[in-house]
This record gives structure tokens, sequence and C-alpha cells, in this order.
């Protein structure tokens, strides 16, 4: 047997054809659909040509436009976006629910992305800029994609996650980071809690069973986070009976009911803290927002109601408060929405407390406010 032809011309460095592959690898990673089978069917044939039974989500890449996505110029089209984004994640959710096809050429939910923002090796050389619009503090939970919960793509948002959506010295450092050395992108701080919270629910178990917080099962670790809900547990409990009345705790669906409102207070006030944070550090440009992501509706929304069908109308990102008060208000807002069918009105509330007038179901205060600097 003869030898091998060797290969001739000039050979490609191992490290260059590393980069080729690596940047062939990331454009079929952009190029990838996000999708899902409403049924499992036979794919339909048309004039000799397979179509898939599918519900697509897009994370689109165009290499002649790479730039084509602007970034958000202030602090109010950053919600807008953020806003817009999470309309189109929840109507894509809502298809994948009632089978609703993707159908003609155009794709119905598309993000755009730009590649050249993750990596891809750039003719010019260099590693590309970080420059995400949006800095989220989220929870740990696998159910909350958030790029994906707010139609986001590549370097969008800088992304924080930490079960309970709870600030500690690690996450506020991250914050911190991001506010400061990425000013000149970031518009918005977001705080987003989410429906049925597994932190928020052990914090509500150990406040209505208390032997269960010191349990072997709980670790001094987990104890750390349940503690830092607390607050929020204990001002949820007291909303719940001023609208619920004294024996709000033994009714039916009270550990549901406390479990909810714990969850929008718990943003909340990890809200009102960020804000403190923000002004402190003289960010007067970044705004902060709250809000809750429901499970049930796939919106981001405050105040919230777990069962309120799917809406553009529902989606909502409510400014941090600036005032402790805005708890207790908060509190009786979600009380009223979880209130059992039937319960009448405490009369207390209704003729307010302490000879204050009576509380409306109006929006929350600050919910549509945005940060007006002071020198005060």
């Amino acid at each position: 047997m003869g030898h091998p032809e060797q290969p001739t011309g000039r050979r490609v460095p191992v490290p260059l054809r590393e980069s080729r592959d690596r940047a062939k690898h990331i454009i079929q990673l952009i190029a990838k659909t996000i999708m899902c089978w409403p049924r499992l069917s036979a794919p339909s044939r048309d004039k000799g040509k397979i179509a898939m039974q599918t519900i697509d989500y897009i994370y689109r890449f165009d290499p002649l436009n790479p730039s084509a996505k602007p970034s958000p110029p202030d602090a109010e089209a950053a919600r807008k976006t953020l806003e817009d984004g999470n309309r189109m994640f929840s109507k894509w959710m809502g298809s994948c629910r009632s089978s609703t096809l993707t159908r003609g050429e155009e794709p119905k939910y598309v993000v755009s992305c730009n590649g050249l923002e993750v990596g891809m090796v750039r003719r010019e050389g260099g590693m590309p800029k970080q420059a995400p619009f949006a800095v989220v503090v989220g929870c740990s939970d696998a159910r909350v994609p958030t790029e994906m919960i707010f139609g986001q793509g590549f370097n969008d948002l800088f992304v924080i996650r930490v079960a309970g959506n709870v600030l500690g010295d690690v996450c506020l450092g991250s914050i911190d980071f991001a506010v400061t050395t990425l000013s000149e992108s970031v518009k918005v701080v977001v705080m987003l809690g989410h429906s049925g919270c597994g932190a928020v629910t052990g914090a509500v178990d150990a406040y209505l069973r208390p032997m269960k917080f010191w349990s072997r099962a709980t670790s001094r670790s987990l104890r750390s986070i349940l503690h830092k809900i607390f607050v929020a547990v204990r001002e949820s409990a007291n909303g719940l009976k001023e609208v619920w009345g004294p024996d709000a705790r033994d009714m039916p669906g009270y550990r549901e009911a406390l479990i909810e409102t714990a969850v929008c207070i718990n943003a909340a006030q990890a809200a009102f803290d960020l804000r403190q944070e923000i002004e402190q550090a003289g960010r007067w440009e970044i705004e902060v927002l709250y809000a809750v992501y429901s499970l049930h509706n796939h919106q981001v929304t405050m105040p919230v109601d777990p069962l309120a069908p799917a809406s553009d109308a529902n989606v909502h990102l409510a400014y941090a408060p600036t005032n402790p008060r805005e708890f207790n208000t908060l509190a009786i807002r979600m009380a009223e929405i979880l209130k059992p069918v039937g319960l009448v009105r405490n009369p207390i509330v209704d003729s307010g407390m302490n000879g204050e007038p009576p509380r409306s179901n109006g929006p929350l205060p600050g919910a549509d406010r945005g940060r007006v600097k002071s020198d005060e």
C-alpha cells in the first residue's frame, strides 16, 4: 500500500479552525427554532413538501443587518419593550395551550438577536461589548425563563437569579456591578417574583407552623432565605386579616392566598430596597420596576389575579414603592382579589381605619409613576 496522499496548499492553524467551528456552532444555535408540539400527529403534506405541525418561537439573526434591533433610549422605552416582549411570549404560550399552529411562511413569534453580541468571530477581532438595557433580579425557579418571558435575545438583559428573589450581599454586589460598570446601557432594574414561588411557600409554611422552620430538613442556608421573606409574609397576613376579618386564618384557601399575597409583597419590598440603593448611588436615570410572573397566564403584572385570563391589558411593570405604607395598600388590594366568594367586606376596612377615608380599588400608589428627583 502506498502512503496516503498528503494535503496540499496552506494548512489552516488549529486555533483558527476551532474559532471557525465555534462560530459555525453559534450560528446554528441562533438559527434554532424552539418548537412546541401541540399533538402527536403525522406531518401534513402539501404538494410533495412536508409541513411540520408546530407552534414556533424563533430567535432570528440577520447576517445582512446584524444590528437591526435598537436599544431603548430611556427607562420608559425600556419598560415598554419588556412589556411588549411579554405580551408576545404569553400569546405564544396561549397558542401552545390552544394548539393554534403557525401557518404561512412568516412565523408569528420572532425575537430579533444580534449574533455578534454573543461571541461570534469578528473580522476586526476583539470581544463583544456587554450592553444590556435592563437588569432583572428574579427567582431561580426553572419554570421562569427570564429572557423568553420578556421576549428578549442575547445581550439584552443582565439576569440575576436567586431563590425567592431575595436581596443578599452577593446579589446586591451583582446589581451594583451592572448599574456601575454597564451604566451606559442599563435603563431599568426589574424585581421579578412569580406565582407559586417555592421559597415564599416555605416561608409561609414556617410562619403558619413554626416548628417546621426548625426541622432538621430545613438547613441553615435555607433558613437564611426564609428569614428574608418573613416580613413580607407578616405584612400579607395583616392585609388578609383586615379584609377577610379576624377569623381569616381559619377560612378555606387562606394558605394559598397568603402565599400569592406574600409573593407580591416580597417583590414590592425588594424593589423598595433596590430603589433606595439606586438613589443613594445617584443613578437617577435608572428606574426600578417590579412585577410578578403568573404561571397561570404567563404574563408579568402587578397586582396579580392568579386566575385572570391572558389579556394584553394585564401586562404591567409597576414602579417601585416610594413609601413603606404602600406595602399595606398592596396587601389589602391582593386580599380583595383573593377574597373567598360570598365573603362580606370587613366593615372596618369599608369605613376606614382610625377615621381615614375608605380605601378604593383603584390603581396602586405609584403604580404608574416614575421617580422624580427631589432636593429634600
